[in-house]
């Protein structure tokens, strides 16, 4: 007997956050029926829920013939490449399977680092029954793809046998608020961002009616729908009009328990009849409308009837509210030929839509386009660019471990990038979106599940979510080293600055009452207004908003204080307007721009700093400012010092000694504030010239980067100053893997 392990790794999108793997259940009961395998459903997500703690990889993998693993979608790839090396280490004789909508779109990928042994396009029944076969006559199959081989007709599978998935009971509720079936398979539309195609089998096909509804029962019978929306998982549900009524017409007549059944069909096959079913048989709709702009729809290969495709959308909507049915629509903005017209256009229609002031039961979701591969863009990525200009930059994103914004990162036309995109996307779509769950009409059951979701979708416009993607933007371009260029961009930004500014306010409100600052003293105030992320490393603008130390080189050696640290230091320094005023260490500039905004137009600011490439920034970013004189050297040479001394001096970084009176010229009453070396660690302290004397005064320990030499500068490895700044380092590290041990 074939001993089989079909692993579910999790995944995010529309197969997230569901309990139950339907169509690894159907596989599991396929098998056992066709060739006797004796087969384990392993889902990790529910897993770990169960145990609590990490997985005994050792435990997980040994023992079985065969090990399947699900690369749902192009974002569970690497996810899935760790998991079979870990399957190869535990089990090397085993034969590793890959399936799913990744390995369907790229299957000779999944073979071509000796990871997996085979690749099953579409559907997996009948691949895997042959696999099987093989095994049980001493067969093992290598570096081999399966192409297509659908099933024709659903109805000669098995009833799916929930009980593979016992075990998981206890858990369900804490895993998932949806349990998930699926009752057809296929759609035939041909919509160009859709990765349906991968599978080669797009032709509709479904279990009879009578079945169907045997599958339903069987999830039943297997758990408690109570409380549950159940999620029909099919591509496109019902194309067929006799069959979805007769459907519907039964599902009414057996009364299901769940709160809600939830499914995807597309606008243009439903009729004003189906509506009336659809509520009686408790059910919610979610349409694929992808946009309200007419001709951005046709771009996108929407097919169907176009002329009328969004006022039969208004139909619905306007039936659906007299019917109490609830519903939901997706629309995709970014998607390649996309100009500042379409978008516009698209968000003024669906501010009707979904505005209108008798109410709506319905909620949008705004996704940004994602290159998935298998689809028609994929395929046709040149085309795309000819006609409209549109790039992608990173077309193998799955290899990387930011799947969720390198997916993302396409600029959709030669007048549109993805920057100006994301910001149009806010201006016209959030207030829409923010607005629904107030304009939420729907009383029925599970009112609470479609008003969260509405909810959600508000939440992906504001400042922390919107950061997250602009983060990544701009530390792309580091990584990729379009350093110059992405911070030229960054400078001219104005849009980002105002939201890091507005994300800026609490953590200094914080750092002023940790100090029992008043919020708007001089240098509080400076920071409100002086942009941070302009003096640190690109791949830092979410660290630009903590209140932490941001490292500057590879090295760590230089770095951007921590806010609080640039408060304590002025406000012991008793820094004020008219002040002449020197920083040492002054790497980028942020302190000086600090300095200059607190001092005003009668003061003076000077910096010094070691290295280069430090200095250049500076320049750029402070040097044009008032009062501003940045000087590159030894911060602790006396000849770098201006003439006449600044009566005040701040130090970036952890001097080993107090700098020597009458060697630097110091007159009485110059007053130092810097951390200070000593045997028990570093202490800031602040220290006054009296009688050619330092009086030093001792505060808190704190951790500030050492002294740094002209020697040590130069013997560092880095081969130029603009390579170390601006050579490419690839994120690999953000992957999100199973717990595991």
């Amino acid at each position: 007997m074939v001993k089989v392990l079909l692993l579910w790794p999790g995944t995010v999108g529309a197969a997230a956050g569901n309990f139950g793997v339907p169509q690894l259940v159907t596989l599991a009961t396929w098998l056992r029926a066709t060739c006797g395998a004796e087969v384990r459903i392993v889902d990790l997500v529910a897993e770990h829920a169960l145990r609590g703690r990490a997985l005994d990889v050792q435990h997980l993998f040994e023992g079985f013939d065969l090990i399947a693993i699900g690369v749902y979608s192009s974002y569970d790839f690497l996810t899935c490449e760790h998991l079979a090396r870990e399957a190869r280490r535990v089990s090397p004789r085993a034969l590793l399977v890959a399936g799913g909508y990744h390995a369907s779109a790229r299957p000779y990928e999944m073979l071509a680092e000796g990871v997996f042994d085979v690749a099953v396009v579409g559907e997996a029944e009948h691949p895997m029954r042959r696999l099987c076969e093989a095994l049980a006559g001493g067969v093992r199959p290598r570096e081999v793809v399966y192409e297509s081989e659908p099933v024709e007709a659903l109805d000669t599978l098995p009833v799916s046998d929930w009980s593979y998935l016992e075990r998981y009971k206890p858990v369900a509720r804490k895993v998932a608020s949806q349990a998930q079936v699926y009752l057809s398979r296929g759609c035939p539309f041909d919509c160009a961002f859709c990765m349906e195609r991968a599978k080669r089998e797009v032709s509709w096909r479904a279990y009879s009616v009578e079945r169907a509804l045997e599958e339903m029962r069987a999830l039943a019978r297997f758990i408690d729908l109570r409380g549950w929306t159940v999620y029909l998982a099919d591509a496109l549900f019902g194309m067929k009009r006799s069959w979805r009524r007769s459907f519907l017409e039964a599902l009414a007549r057996e009364g299901y328990q769940a709160d809600k059944l939830w499914l995807l069909i597309r606008v243009d096959l439903v009729e004003d009849d189906d509506l009336a079913l659809f509520a009686a048989a408790n059910c919610g709709l979610g349409f694929g409308l992808e946009s309200g702009d007419p001709a951005q729809l046709a771009v996108i290969r929407k097919a169907g009837r176009l002329d009328d495709y969004l006022e039969r959308m208004t139909a619905v909507a306007e039936r659906a509210r007299a019917l109490d049915l609830p519903w939901g629509a997706n629309v995709i903005v970014g998607h390649p030929g996309e100009t500042e017209q379409s978008l516009e256009a698209s968000a003024a229609w669906l501010k009707r839509l979904f505005l209108d002031p008798k109410g709506t039961t319905g909620f949008l979701s705004v996704d940004p386009f994602r290159l998935y591969p298998g689809s028609p863009i994929d395929a046709e990525q040149g085309l795309w660019h000819a006609r409209f200009g549109t790039r992608f930059h990173r077309p193998s994103w799955w290899h990387d471990g930011d799947q969720e914004f390198l997916s993302e990162w396409v600029d959709p036309s030669s007048t549109l990038d993805w920057r100006r995109r994301e910001t149009l996307t806010v201006k016209h779509f959030g207030p829409i979106v923010e607005a629904i769950p107030k304009n939420f009409v729907y009383r029925g059951p599970a009112r609470r599940y479609f008003l969260r979701a509405a909810e959600a979708q508000a939440r992906q416009f504001n400042d922390r979510a919107r950061l997250n993607a602009i983060d990544r933007y701009y530390a792309w371009h580091r990584y990729l080293g379009r350093t110059v260029d992405g911070v030229s961009k960054l400078d001219r930004d104005d849009d980002t600055a105002a939201l890091l500014r507005r994300l800026r306010g609490p953590a200094l409100d914080r750092v002023a009452g940790a100090l029992g600052l008043p919020r708007d003293a001089p240098v509080i105030a400076a920071m409100r207004a002086v942009p941070r992320e302009r003096h640190v490393g690109l791949d830092a603008l979410r660290a630009s908003l903590d209140d932490a130390a941001v490292p500057l080189t590879r090295d760590r050696m230089s770095s951007v204080s921590a806010f609080h640290a640039y408060a304590r230091s002025f406000t012991l320094l008793d820094l004020g307007p008219g002040d002449a005023v020197l920083d040492l260490g002054s790497a980028t500039g942020y302190g000086l721009a600090l300095m200059a905004a607190c001092v005003g137009a009668e003061g003076r600011v000077w910096g010094i700093e070691l290295d280069p490439r430090l200095v250049a920034r500076a320049e750029a970013l402070v040097g044009a400012l008032p009062g501003v004189h940045i000087t590159q050297g030894d911060a602790l040479d006396p000849a770098r010092w201006p003439t006449p001394r600044p009566q005040k001096i701040v130090a970036g970084f952890a001097l080993d000694q107090l700098p020597e009176v009458k060697t630097f010229g110091l007159a009485d009453g110059t007053v130092l504030v810097a951390p200070l070396q000593g045997d028990s660690g570093q202490w800031l302290v602040r220290a006054t010239v009296s009688q050619g004397q330092w009086q030093v005064a001792r505060f808190e320990a704190v951790q500030y980067v050492p002294t740094r030499s002209p020697e040590g500068l130069a013997a560092s490895p880095t081969p130029s100053a603009e390579a170390a700044v601006n050579a490419p380092r690839t994120p690999r590290g953000r992957v999100q893997l199973p717990v595991v041990s």
